[in-house]
């Protein structure tokens, strides 16, 4: 008869904070971003997440490992005082993905099969979004403002439902 095999848990993950002068933030040749961390480990491809992107968006960036769901590598606060390349690294990053077109007015909805194809009016120009599970894909942020995203993960704010026309506002109540 064999031992029994000891099961060790996973280790609890670590919360690590990063000071500006531990994180180098380059492009390399072929245009890629990379960051570099204290010397000691380089992520390939990373993102940049704001921690409290509504409440407080410069406070800390969570550095993580480039898949959709990867690893943290670290919490960055004072990312300002990074190295200006670094620096402009990061928030031309960050401006990519949180670029929030702002809704003006809903030009029309069309519904199906539990999805609707909804037009919208933004300061970003007319844009046609596709919004599936609507309940799970629209934020309510206080009483008046909702942060949408649509099928393909783009996010659209409004500001303060109240200020839309009363059409917008019946053609959103339709989705709502």
């Amino acid at each position: 008869m064999s031992e029994p095999v000891k099961l060790t848990p996973p280790s609890e993950p670590t919360l690590r904070y990063l000071e500006p002068e531990q994180v180098k933030v380059y492009r390399t040749e072929e245009g890629q971003v990379r960051v570099t961390i204290a010397g000691e480990r380089t992520v390939l491809a990373p993102r940049f997440l704001r921690v409290s992107p509504l409440t407080d968006p410069d406070r800390y960036i969570s550095i993580r490992e480039g898949e959709m769901n990867g690893q943290e590598v670290g919490l960055l606060g004072k990312w300002q005082r990074l190295d200006r390349e670094s620096r402009e690294l990061v928030r031309e990053e960050l401006e990519r993905r949180y670029l929030y077109p702002v809704v003006t007015r809903v030009v029309a909805v069309k519904t199906f099969f539990g999805m609707a194809l909804v037009t919208l009016e933004t300061d970003r120009g007319t844009r046609e979004v596709t919004l599936r599970d609507v309940r799970d894909n629209v934020v309510y942020l206080g009483e008046a403002r909702l942060l949408v995203t649509d099928a393909e993960g783009n996010r659209y704010d409004i500001p303060n439902v109240r200020e839309l026309d009363r059409t917008s506002r019946a053609l959103l109540s339709q989705v709502l």
